[in-house]
């Protein structure tokens, strides 16, 4: 017994136990924080998602509602003697309560000499809609404003914040904001006449009324709202005057007073204006995050079997990521030349086995630089991204689409012979061709792609030279005058 405490007492006062504990420890410590931030990253991405869902439906829904307005626009100017029947029977066709919620109003403002824009009809049928009858939208010099901009540029406008009177709530009116958005009704084309021309020839406008409660009641969905609450702001500016609605005391039995974790700020442009989103997390998205701490990690971790089992399963998991990441291209998420190379060499093998041909296409952007010159790299770099966007949607699961760099793709057709690769091919020419690009504002292209095409035969041993003749089938179709697929045999 005695031996047996000095043994003990021995290998206590041996550096090497304590530094074991050290290092033991200090692993655990820092795979529960790398846990840690691998949770609240989740969590951020989760959020920004909805946030990214919810932009996407507030924009949806605002072009559908310029399309109801510039088509009431439209059914005027080919009937200017239109009378109230008429237009009631229109505004009814369209379905506005089924199709799109959240209008209040289309209105016609009809243009009277020196006496303004009257509204002259108004719809739906409502008390509400009724008192519009005979107001003059230009002596309000917020709706005016977007007015005049409709008509200097002949397009549809939406106006800045407009408080509407909403329903009464304890003997007081609620004010509501909203906006307008204004479509002008001309008596003939005036896309080349002069601003004076298009005065003279400007008969009215449509104008749509939305107020921002019932404009988003109806795009977010349940799901959404649990995870965020958002601050819509006509213009950058975020002052309390610009705020068109705060979800939290707009919908909201009880607004959130604690901090928000999650937050994201988004701008686009709308009709002529800019509107700005504060993203905020609801906080029970936050209170779930905090409560899927990862406690029992940390505490399992004290014993050596699970320590060295979370351990290796955190380092696997980091050299798979890290491996996933140098396999994709940063910009356009496509896989790049490294990850094309690993995996023919386990396709060649399986192409044989099976006996089919591998289909190679070689794509480069058509006067790339040039576009770079001109727009801007950002405006360049926009459109690899939706090069890239564009071949993951129109290749298949087995195929493989790469950015080999610049301007330069490829895509392998696992299967395909040269027939059905060269189709493949045009018909991705032909969507990059019609894809339309717009970026700050500005519409970039065409853009048209040359692209070289060849197959693998089944016995084919080298890929690299059907890559090599598919790059020379590019090089043909650039001297042809590129925006064009050339394909090359390979018969070895």
């Amino acid at each position: 017994m005695q031996l047996r405490v000095e043994g003990a007492g021995e290998s206590l006062r041996s550096p090497i136990p304590w530094v074991a504990l050290t290092a033991a420890l200090a692993l655990v410590l820092t795979g529960w924080i790398g846990l840690e931030h691998s949770r609240a990253e989740e969590a951020r991405v989760q959020f920004e998602k909805r946030t990214q869902t919810a932009e996407g439906a507030i924009r949806t829904r605002l072009a559908s509602y310029e399309q109801v307005v510039r088509a009431a626009a439209a059914r005027i100017a080919s009937a200017p003697a239109v009378s109230r029947g008429e237009w009631h029977d229109f505004i009814i066709q369209l379905q506005m309560e089924e199709r799109f919620p959240g209008i209040q109003s289309i209105a016609y403002a009809q243009r009277k000499v020196g006496d303004g824009f009257p509204i002259v009809f108004a719809e739906p049928p409502s008390a509400r809609n009724a008192v519009l009858l005979g107001y003059d939208p230009s002596r309000d010099s917020t709706r005016q404003g977007a007015m005049v901009r409709a008509r200097d540029t002949g397009e549809a406008s939406i106006s800045g914040k407009v408080t509407f009177a909403g329903a009464p709530r304890a003997g007081m009116v609620e004010h509501v904001p909203g906006f307008v958005m204004v479509a002008p009704v001309f008596r003939r084309d005036v896309r080349s006449l002069t601003g004076p021309q298009r005065e003279t020839e400007l008969a009215g406008y449509v104008l749509g009324t939305f107020r921002m409660q019932d404009l988003l009641r109806g795009v977010l969905d349940e799901g959404v709202l649990e995870v965020l609450d958002m601050e819509v702001y006509d213009e950058p500016n975020t002052a309390q005057a610009n705020l068109l609605i705060d979800t939290r005391t707009a919908w909201r039995a009880s607004p959130a007073t604690e901090p928000s974790q999650f937050s994201r700020r988004a701008s686009f442009p709308v009709l002529g204006r800019s509107w700005t989103i504060l993203f905020k997390s609801r906080p029970e998205f936050d209170a779930a995050v905090q409560a899927n701490r990862s406690w029992g990690v940390l505490t399992a971790g004290g014993f050596v079997s699970v320590l060295i089992f979370v351990l290796t399963s955190a380092l696997v998991a980091s050299w798979n990521r890290a491996h996933r990441l140098s396999m994709r291209d940063p910009l356009t998420g496509l896989f790049n030349r490294r990850y094309l190379e690993e995996t023919m060499v386990r396709e060649l093998p399986r192409a044989r086995r099976l006996g089919d041909s591998v289909g190679v296409m070689v794509l480069d952007l058509d006067h790339f630089k040039a576009l770079n010159d001109t727009f801007g790299h950002d405006t360049g770099d926009h459109v690899l991204e939706r090069t890239g966007a564009l071949l993951r949607e129109a290749t298949r699961g087995s195929d493989i689409a790469c950015r080999f760099g610049g301007e330069e793709f490829a895509v392998i057709l696992p299967g395909a012979s040269l027939l059905v690769a060269r189709n493949r091919a045009e018909s991705i020419r032909t969507a990059i061709e019609t894809m339309t690009i717009q970026y700050a504002g500005r519409s970039v292209g065409p853009v048209t792609v040359s692209i070289g095409v060849a197959a693998m035969p089944p016995h084919a041993q080298d890929w690299t030279f059907a890559l090599r003749q598919a790059d020379k089938a590019l090089y043909t179709a650039k001297q042809a005058g590129r925006n064009r697929v050339v394909t090359a045999a390979i018969d070895d």
